[in-house]
């Protein structure tokens, strides 16, 4: 970053440069600026980038298939898993938003493939990764030369070229100048912003040793590139690493500061060249004026497990079409959110002037993934979760899936999910669930029992997506469940439910992401009818007195469930939340055992309806409606603070208006503070509500099943 300033007092000098080359993130702005575009719009670039995004390697939560979206980003560790052992890249990162963004950018020259040919002729360093040796990129595709210049090992996986692997150039010649010497120069400008090897006491972890030892052979060489370099810039980044994109702003303004420093010097010689030579004038204007391409022909390499007839409806782009590298960068976006493929590359093979065919090369991901999650709630206590993710393993188009949740409150969870239509854009859905679980009872607020609820259902379903974000869709299940004392006392009571339940429902998801949103709305609406009811007996012991009370029979009755939540960012750091959740039982004498359980701060109960003040299950009723209306603040890049206040009203269903009181309104309030760290996110919080007049404190750590 700290290249861009320099870069500024060049142009503001009126200096024009004739040769030009880069290693790393020195190749990226180099081959920018050789391309045409001004030290001012690259400055644009950087400011705008969300780098995070842009080295996450995970797709973008709205490219997702709404299909995809409750598994996606829920796990600590994924492993892919491919005959018979696990598959590990070549380093941590693909980069796949970087490969997109890239394409994005370079389109202009999209049909020039030799580089001395930019409007300043352009050489970028990699490092051959099997022998160690500098390799000197000057044809092919620009953003795979520069991807591969910046490759550094274990961080970023290794860029196929030729018989071999490319990988950071950094390694063995992370300063260039006697490539400019060879293509030409005889005056070199150098700006080195690599910190120099650290002394032993400074190396304190495993990461220090090995980025240190990777540079070893780069240390040997730059003392000899100095002594070619005519004049030297070195602005202070010692307080920076290669990881610091989150200080973007502050070293655009060291560089900056430093471009200031050697304007007069720039000025100097972009004034002596023009003493020399009269028409010497500087070079506005070099990135070439191409907006759109006419798409001969499209061909996709690496397809195996996956059709191209999918892969071109996701694509949207045809074959004599005119289009960008926006409108195809789009088109990648949704591509890699169908989580089929570990990479998508493209390039542009020029044909005729405004033409070109479009090459893919892909990476299929694996059909079997290995996912392994942690998580601690307040209720739910400790807990392992464990999947197996497997495409195609009973039926194409299909993805089968097994979850268990190890803890005292298991879960187990069996999926089959099979695609179908021309697009891909159904599904029928197939599951098993199984829960046991703690189940608390209140009376005014206070806990005085506690049983174990064991449930399970068989669920079939069909359903059609909407451009990735919507399905409506149709299913019937079989639930079945029973109470059971933890530990009876002298009254206690178990019984049990099953019945049948057809439903239809509607869900869409637009959030930007899946744990801290900023904006976005996730909803899902569901209604349904209970009917087939077949309660067990209630078993009631009190002291050594016993007693059965026949349930007898209950006729059906419908249910509806609505969850609402808006996120809009306000500007950089606040977003407002909004939130409306219901859950109704349309006829409370017959919905027996099959309540609605309002608390909690964290969605991931049967029948739950959070709420912000009160603990899981400190309610139960048949019918319930909550509002909420938060404040989220980005402290940091990794810190959140969120403030909600809510409202809500039960046990009103089948009454008047008139039967309404304060005993059926809730109020709570809460603030938690969160962290987004690796094995998800972790978040403290302090819980008040105005009607139990307890002050709870709550804790959430990890992924929840």
């Amino acid at each position: 970053m700290a290249h861009i300033g320099i870069l500024q007092a060049i142009d503001s000098a009126g200096l024009n440069i004739d040769y030009l080359t880069g290693t790393s993130m020195g190749s990226i702005m180099g081959g920018m600026y050789a391309v045409g575009y001004t030290g001012n719009q690259i400055e644009e670039f950087a400011r705008a980038m969300d780098w995070s995004e842009l080295f996450s390697g995970k797709p973008l939560l709205s490219n997702v298939n709404i299909t995809e979206k409750e598994e996606f980003d829920n796990y600590a560790l994924e492993v892919p898993f491919e005959k018979g052992k696990f598959k590990i890249g070549t380093g941590l990162i693909e980069g796949q938003e970087l490969w997109v963004k890239f394409q994005e950018i370079f389109m202009p020259v999209y049909n020039i493939k030799d580089f001395n040919k930019f409007s300043i002729p352009f050489r970028c360093i990699a490092t051959d990764v099997g022998t160690g040796a500098v390799v000197k990129l000057d044809t092919g595709e620009v953003v795979s030369a520069m991807r591969s210049s910046m490759a550094i090992p274990s961080v970023f996986t290794a860029i196929d070229y030729k018989e071999t692997k490319l990988v950071d150039g950094g390694m063995v010649r992370n300063f260039p100048v006697r490539d400019a010497v060879e293509m030409g120069a005889n005056y070199t400008i150098g700006v080195k912003v690599a910190i120099p090897l650290l002394p032993a006491s400074e190396l304190n972890t495993a990461f220090d040793v090995l980025y240190q030892i990777g540079f070893y052979k780069d240390a040997d060489d730059f003392p000899e590139e100095v002594k070619l370099c005519n004049l030297l810039i070195e602005p202070p980044m010692r307080s920076y690493s290669a990881a610091s994109f989150a200080d973007a702003d502050s070293i655009i303004l060291i560089g900056q500061e430093w471009g200031r420093k050697y304007y007069p010097v720039f000025k100097a010689l972009a004034d002596s060249l023009k003493s020399v030579d009269p028409n010497y004038t500087f070079k506005h204007n070099r990135l070439p004026d191409v907006k759109k391409v006419i798409v001969d022909e499209i061909t996709i390499t690496g397809l195996d497990k996956t059709s191209q007839k999918s892969f071109l409806h996701m694509l949207r782009v045809s074959e004599g079409d005119t289009t960008d590298g926006i409108e195809i960068g789009h088109g990648v976006r949704r591509i890699f959110g169908s989580r089929n493929y570990h990479r998508i590359n493209y390039a542009w093979e020029p044909t005729t002037p405004g033409h070109a065919n479009l090459r893919f090369n892909v990476i299929e991901n694996p059909s079997t993934s290995i996912k392994v999650a942690l998580h601690y709630n307040t209720f739910s206590k400790v807990a392992l979760i464990a999947g197996v993710e497997s495409k195609n393993l009973l039926f194409d188009r299909s993805k089968s899936t097994l979850k268990i949740n190890f803890s005292e409150n298991y879960r187990i969870l069996l999926e089959q999910n099979q695609a179908f239509g021309k697009h891909d854009n159904n599904n029928l859905i197939a599951s098993f669930y199984l829960e046991s679980f703690k189940y608390p009872i209140y009376v005014d607020f206070q806990q005085r029992y506690v049983y174990r609820n064991t449930f399970f259902k068989f669920d079939l379903k069909a359903q059609h997506t909407f451009n990735l974000r919507s399905a409506l869709g149709i299913g019937t299940s079989f639930e079945s469940m029973d109470i059971t004392p933890k530990v009876f006392g002298t009254v206690s009571a178990e019984s049990g439910n099953s019945y049948l339940n057809s439903y239809i429902f509607y869900e869409r998801n637009t959030l930007n992401d899946k744990q801290f949103p900023t904006s976005g709305m996730k909803v899902r609406v569901k209604a349904g009818y209970v009917y087939a009811q077949n309660p067990d007996d209630l078993f009631i012991q009190a002291s050594e007195l016993t007693a059965t009370i026949d349930t007898l029979s209950f006729s059906g009755y419908g249910h509806f469930e609505l969850n609402f939540d808006n996120y809009s960012k306000l500007n950089k750091r606040f977003t407002i939340i909004e939130s409306i959740n219901s859950g109704l039982n349309f006829d409370d004498k017959n919905s027996y055992l099959n309540f609605f359980y309002v608390g909690g701060l964290t969605d991931f109960l049967r029948n739950q309806v959070t709420f912000a003040g009160l603990s899981e299950y400190e309610v139960y009723t048949n019918s319930v409606i909550t509002g909420l209306i938060g404040v989220q603040y980005q402290v940091s890049k990794s810190v959140y603070g969120t403030l909600r206040a809510n409202i809500g009203l039960y046990d009103f269903a089948n009454k008047n208006l008139n039967t309404w009181s304060k005993d059926n309104l809730l109020s709570g309030y809460s603030a938690t503070i969160s962290y987004s760290s690796g094995i998800g996110p972790i978040g403290f919080s302090l819980l008040y509500c105005d009607q139990s007049k307890n002050v709870a404190g709550y804790i959430n750590i990890g992924y929840h099943f």
